[in-house]
């Protein structure tokens, strides 16, 4: 019989967070680990000199965001990138020109080329040319955010190297067509449709998981964390992430 670790906390791969979130507003997530990007570089510097023990935060420009597209600078994000364990959210978006999404998309994977990092991409309605681009500039840490590309897509991004990074709001066809053990949890707080009030509130993701693998509870959220485990260890993160999520990795 498999031993699970019964301590592991909820944990949430891609959610938004106030740049100056207080420490009893982060009391309020409870037992939880998350993933907190950022949409623009200035975004990113009001957090990069933050210790949160229960958040990753992350370095991001928002594909979807016009005033973040126009604020990118390859120079300040070289930067900071050091700062970070966690680039994201980057990728593509409907909205806006492609080609300017593609440049800055291009450039970012390209300077995160063999950076110890986490990648949140991004790819609402361009989720072929995400994956082309991940063919272009590969990465051992790359995690394809709220992923709604075709079988083909799904399995070409699969033979990267990448991990899929999934909600409560995604169907479970789309869920069965990711490799249980590529498969991250996110709420993408504060989106609607995920139905998260706050973010690291996974539970119901983990429940639906548990039917559509066939496992219990606990072996969801262990899988869950394994796979990071596995992600952090192939992308070098496992030595950039804070102290106390690389404890819980090192305990998995």
């Amino acid at each position: 019989m498999t031993a699970y670790y019964s301590g592991l906390p909820s944990l949430d791969c891609h959610a938004h967070v106030a740049p100056d979130v207080t420490q009893s507003q982060l009391a309020t997530l409870g037992d939880s680990h998350v993933f907190a990007v950022t949409r623009s570089l200035s975004e990113a510097a009001e957090v990069a000199d933050r210790t949160d023990p229960i958040l990753t935060w992350g370095v991001g420009v928002h594909p979807g965001v016009a005033a973040s597209r126009s604020a990118y600078d390859p120079d300040i994000f070289r930067q900071v990138l050091p700062q970070f364990a966690l680039v994201g959210e980057i990728g593509l978006d409907k909205r806006g020109a492609r080609a300017e999404q593609e440049r800055i998309l291009s450039d970012v994977l390209d300077a995160c080329t063999g950076r110890p990092v986490f990648i949140s991409i991004h790819s609402t309605g361009r989720t072929g040319q995400v994956v082309d681009l991940t063919e272009r500039f590969p990465h051992p840490g790359l995690i394809l955010h709220w992923f709604l590309g075709t079988p083909d897509e799904v399995r070409r991004a699969v033979a990267v190297g990448a991990y899929f990074s999934v909600n409560n709001a995604m169907n479970d066809e789309l869920l069965v067509a990711m490799p249980r053990h590529r498969v991250l949890p996110e709420t993408d707080f504060p989106a609607r449709q995920p139905r998260a009030k706050l973010p690291g509130e996974t539970k119901p993701l983990e429940k639906r998981l548990a039917r559509i693998w066939h496992a219990s509870d606990d072996e969801v959220r262990h899988q869950l964390w394994v796979n990071l485990k596995q992600l952090a260890i192939a992308s070098g993160a496992i030595d950039t992430v804070s102290d106390s999520l690389a404890d819980i990795l090192l305990a998995v």
